[in-house]
């Protein structure tokens, strides 16, 4: 479609998390034509909140009967693959939450449907909008890092009620499996600071089941953790935990290059902090990353800030609405296309392998060689 038209979206699982991107789809100017959740009591009164023509039950049912440009996936993680491909093989545009597939198999099939397809597929990872993730981003473009060798994202989101009581298929899906399971919002952003590097082998050790459920039976490992050997020689480390009796912390990332180094805030009010070296006094000073804001944050987050304030995420949540709708209509490269979601998703499935072989270094597959 061209830039002049306006697109139609439907957005399956509208009833939880997938209405959360009503916010940035209305800002960026698109229109909410049909949507669709299997909670059959909700999905009327979601389509008249959203202002959506049409609503189904069935994803199937409105990919063949509406009339749709693009869909926006935002279910459970075992239906992501599936629902991606029968959208891909109608020729629908995709935006699909995290993570791109939660098998090896369904990968194959998912990067076979998007290569075949004339649509585009583009994972809805919105950590990598984050505001410091796009200043960081920015240093890395401008080449204040050198080269950047070392980097750590952590994600530490204790979800224990809702894995029991409120989203059960998380129980399955994300601490159900020992491994890093739900990995993309701490290896996405550092991707895109090593930008043309890869994952090739992990490794994937975790420090045991220390949680007693509701049914009173021990379950779940804590404080996954997976090392990532690099293309390029360099290495990352990877931490997610959904189970641990700590304060809520969500997300760390640390960055180590040649020329600079890079550590989020930890506590509630601690700052980002940054060093470069052709931007510092010496080496043992580190600076408030807020103060390059003005000098280094991208004009679209800038232009945009106003209007991401009404979506989630950090504004992540309408950045990546808008790059879609862009990449949909010619304006721009898809920035997380199925190659990009490959290498964020992949490395944390062949973690359950290698955390299953007692931490043993496994090659991770690249996807543009099937």
């Amino acid at each position: 479609m061209n830039s002049s038209e306006r697109m139609n979206i439907g957005i399956v699982g509208a009833a939880r998390r997938g209405g959360s991107f009503r916010a940035g789809i209305e800002a960026n100017g698109a229109c909410i034509h049909a949507v669709c959740d299997i909670q059959a009591d909700k999905i009327r009164e979601c389509a008249e909140a959203m202002g959506a023509a049409e609503c189904y039950t069935d994803c199937e049912e409105m990919l063949e009967k509406s009339d749709l440009d693009a869909v926006v996936i935002g279910t459970p993680m075992p239906f992501h693959a599936e629902q991606s491909i029968m959208a891909l093989e109608r020729g629908l545009h995709v935006l699909c939450e995290v993570t791109a597939a939660v098998s090896l198999e369904e990968c194959r099939r998912l990067v076979a449907a998007a290569e075949a397809s004339s649509a585009i597929y583009m994972m809805a990872e919105n950590y990598t909008y984050m505001k410091p993730n796009q200043i960081v981003k920015e240093l890395v473009r401008q080449g204040l890092f050198g080269t950047p060798y070392y980097a750590e994202g952590e994600y530490i989101h204790e979800l224990k009620h809702m894995n029991e009581y409120q989203t059960p298929w998380r129980r399955r899906w994300q601490t159900g499996v020992d491994g890093i399971t739900y990995g993309t919002h701490s290896l996405g952003p550092i991707l895109q600071w090593m930008p043309g590097d890869r994952v090739t082998k992990v490794c994937c050790e975790a420090a045991g089941v220390h949680h007693i459920d509701h049914t009173g039976q021990p379950y779940c490992q804590a404080c996954s953790t997976m090392l990532c050997k690099m293309a390029s020689g360099g290495l990352v480390k990877i931490r997610v935990d959904m189970v641990s009796d700590r304060p809520h912390n969500m997300v760390n990332y640390q960055l180590q290059g040649t020329d600079g180094c890079y550590e989020s805030g930890r506590a509630p009010g601690e700052k980002n902090r940054i060093w470069l070296r052709d931007r510092s006094p010496d080496m043992h000073t580190w600076t408030d990353l807020n103060e390059l804001v003005d000098e280094f944050l991208p004009d679209f987050w800038k232009e945009g800030m106003e209007r991401a304030k009404t979506a989630g995420h950090g504004g992540g949540d309408y950045f990546e609405i808008l790059d879609f709708i862009d990449a949909v209509t010619g304006r721009r490269e898809c920035p997380i296309g199925i190659h990009e979601a490959m290498d964020m998703t992949l490395p944390g499935l062949i973690s359950q392998q290698s955390i299953a072989e007692q931490g043993r270094w496994i090659e991770v597959p690249d996807s543009r060689a099937w």
